[in-house]
């Protein structure tokens, strides 16, 4: 089970590939299969003194067949997860938090993977993200830290937190 969800997690990766958030992504190489051999994607991370900052992470990937006969496909190294939930956020969601510099950290270390609308994510330094459908992130900033801001543009918004440990 952990690994078939560590192999979802790493296509639903591979397959979002319209990263959108508001710092551009390097560009990934392609093999002469035509797979890409990297994704990048936004982290939230914390450092010794509690704040929190951006930063892009990119992840190798290698072409695998992974379910014969299928074609090849460009996976990454497998990571473990423990659960997976939907969420959605009506427009305008935590407007007052983002008016009111408002943090929180996250409930738990997450890839959040936007499947429908808009969400920004300022980190305590200041530094603010937008991230649209297909976009994916990682959230590492739990308790003890400041946190983050997250608020919803005006429509609804749609997400899946893939928790790990």
């Amino acid at each position: 089970m952990k690994k078939s969800f560590a192999f979802t997690v790493a296509f639903a990766v591979l397959t979002l590939t319209s990263y959108k958030a508001s710092l551009p992504t390097s560009a990934s190489a392609q093999t002469n299969t035509g797979l890409p051999t990297s994704v990048t994607y936004a982290q939230v991370y914390v450092t010794p003194d509690g704040e929190t900052h951006f930063r892009n992470v990119t992840v190798p990937l290698a072409s695998a067949v992974t379910a014969p006969p299928a074609q090849p496909l460009g996976v990454s190294e497998e990571q473990p997860a423990t659960t997976i939930r939907f969420a959605s956020f009506r427009a305008h969601w935590a407007d007052d938090d983002r008016e009111n510099k408002i943090l929180h950290p996250a409930s738990a270390r997450r890839f959040i993977s936007v499947i429908q609308g808009t969400v920004w994510i300022r980190t305590s330094d200041g530094e603010t993200r937008q991230f649209e459908k297909g976009s994916v992130l990682e959230v590492l900033d739990i308790a003890p830290s400041k946190g983050h801001t997250t608020w919803v543009g005006g429509d609804p918004a749609i997400a899946l937190f893939s928790n790990h440990p």
